[in-house]
């Protein structure tokens, strides 16, 4: 069994010039790939591009009349359409690596268009890598290969280029659309190469920081009011400081006095300042003390003054000058203990929810699988077949199909032989077998099973009157396998 032979197509993909893809299968891992043949030689070996945003290249084959490909192949994936709003940087990002990674392994597309772009989840796959493609949508193709020379590196970059910015519109970023406007120079030469295409394009997805005129390093905060060498070494137009409202809480100053924020703020952009010389009031006129400065303790009423009295405003601890309005002293004992709250049975009223009746849908379900169970017993238990109709009638007759030896898969049936007026002609496939299978019409039948490369013999069945057959498999030759025939 040949390598490309294992995979089993399905229905037709694309059909492109000589060009066949087909939607397929691995019978052996039930994994879905895509087929495709060509007459020519694949562009690509396997093993020979690897990228997250390609599908896996499975074979890569050539028999000196038909070259074959086949790809890794997942349903979720599906196309998208012109404006989609999941064309986006991110998109564009992600299709730009595919053409930057076939680059590297110096590997040519020749038709990327919309139609090989899948999409799913925030995944993008370029697909048909490996096959030599012609470019089919004449908006997107190069002028060089519009012109007739042949598809290249370059013209892939102009490409891919040209069908993002179709496909994106106004979903692309400026930065990222100036990227790709780039590629889509006349002469080749004046084209970015895929890697150079991917790092502007990585780049603008990123978008750029404007990093501050100073480091944070730099920046000192004042320890005092105005004491000198403290300032903010970034200048007020660097980090301008707004403040809407001026805090009233003094700091203490050298001299016992306070300053308000935006003092601060203003003598610290003044810079060093001599100290304060010392005030004096007018003749006949006092000054009220100012306010004592506010100090935060873990323990209030304990705290000296800094001359080491005690505030007037300070308590002992633990003393109560004053009961509070309407409270009242009891005597009492140190051991008496609080009595236990009473319990109370005041429980809101219920309200009993209406309940919902099952009966009615448990009834049906319960008729269903009652009749299911009746048309299951009628099948298994058939009785004879009833007794064969005239020539030419429509009839139909159940014909039980076994295979044998057991322990093989589902195999193909094929009609070898059929009667004469019958609807089912010779090579039809009726069903993998084991299976029942339906004839209609009486006589001679002849039956063949297949299952990859091996044949079985062929099996006789007379109607009326056989109700079962059994498709015998030659055992396998040891060390090798059995030659296919091709059904008749």
């Amino acid at each position: 069994m040949t390598t490309h032979s294992r995979y089993q197509s399905q229905e037709l993909y694309l059909q492109q010039g000589d060009i066949s893809c087909y939607r397929g299968v691995d019978p052996l891992t039930g994994l879905a790939v895509l087929i495709y043949t060509f007459p020519d030689r694949p562009t690509v070996a396997v093993g020979g591009l690897e990228s997250e945003n390609v599908p896996g290249i499975l074979v890569s084959s050539f028999d000196d009349t038909t070259g074959q490909v086949v790809t890794a192949y997942s349903p979720h994936y599906g196309l998208v359409a012109h404006g989609e709003s999941v064309v986006d940087d991110h998109f564009t990002l992600e299709a730009v690596r595919a053409v930057r990674d076939a680059a590297r392994a110096g590997v040519v597309h020749g038709d990327l268009r919309a139609g090989r772009l899948l999409y799913s989840q925030g995944h993008v796959l370029v697909e048909g890598y490996g096959v030599p493609w012609q470019p089919a949508d004449p908006d997107v193709t190069a002028p060089e290969v519009a012109a007739g020379a042949p598809p290249t590196l370059a013209a892939d970059v102009y490409a891919v280029a040209a069908t993002l910015l179709l496909l994106g519109g106004d979903n692309l970023s400026n930065e990222v659309g100036a990227a790709l406007r780039s590629a889509l120079a006349a002469n080749p030469r004046e084209r970015p190469a895929a890697a150079t295409l991917f790092a502007d394009v990585r780049r603008a997805c990123g978008g750029t920081l404007t990093p501050p005129p100073r480091s944070f390093e730099e920046l000192t905060l004042p320890t005092g009011s105005g004491a000198p060498g403290t300032s903010l070494s970034a200048t007020r137009s660097d980090f301008q400081l707004d403040l809407d409202f001026e805090l009233d809480v003094a700091t203490p100053s050298p001299e016992g006095k306070g300053l308000s924020a935006n003092a601060r703020r203003d003598a610290t952009q003044a810079g060093p300042t001599p100290p304060p010389a010392p005030r004096t009031s007018p003749p006949g006129h006092e000054v009220a003390d100012e306010p004592e400065p506010i100090t935060l303790n873990s323990d209030p009423g304990l705290a000296p003054r800094p001359d080491g009295s005690r505030s007037p405003r300070d308590s002992d601890p633990g003393f109560v000058k004053d009961l509070p309005p309407g409270a009242t002293y009891r005597a009492g004992k140190i051991d008496d203990t609080q009595p236990p709250a009473p319990i109370r049975w005041d429980l809101p009223p219920s309200r009993d929810r209406p309940r919902r009746s099952w009966r009615g849908p448990l009834l049906v379900i319960l008729a269903l699988a009652a009749a299911a169970g009746l048309a299951a017993l009628a099948f298994l238990n058939q009785g004879p077949l009833a007794p064969a109709a005239p020539a030419g009638s429509s009839v139909d007759y159940i014909v039980s199909v076994q295979v044998r030896p057991a322990n093989l898969p589902p195999v193909d049936l094929y009609v070898v032989k059929s009667p004469k007026g019958s609807s089912t002609p010779a090579g039809t496939i009726l069903c993998r077998a084991p299976c029942k299978v339906v004839l209609d019409r009486q006589g001679d039948w002849q039956f063949r099973g297949e299952f990859q490369n091996r044949v079985s013999k062929v099996a006789d069945v007379k109607l009326p009157g056989a109700q079962s057959v059994t498709i015998d498999f030659p055992p396998q030759p040891a060390g090798g396998t059995s030659s296919s025939s091709s059904a008749p």
